[in-house]
């Protein structure tokens, strides 16, 4: 498991940030820190790439172990429908 400044422990529970944009056709989220990235054309399947790309990148069976916490631009949530992680 890579660890840095990117990725802390809260209450011993890995925390990761993701920063969500709109892309050109898609929601993107990434984190450039850890090279993650990883888009959805709505926020159910943008949510679910979420949790599988964490889940690679640690190589852990679920993601569930980890808080994702999102910085969503504001152009983003505009037009934002509800979807959970």
């Amino acid at each position: 498991m890579n660890e840095n400044e990117t990725t802390i422990r809260v209450d011993g529970m890995l925390s990761v940030t993701l920063r969500v944009h709109q892309g050109e056709k898609m929601l993107v989220a990434s984190n450039r820190e850890l090279g993650i990235v990883t888009q959805g054309k709505n926020w159910n399947i943008l949510m679910k790439n979420i949790r599988d790309v964490i889940e690679t990148y640690f190589d852990i069976p679920s993601a569930d172990a980890v808080k994702i916490l999102l910085e969503i631009d504001p152009m983003v949530t505009d037009n934002a429908e509800t979807a959970s992680c």
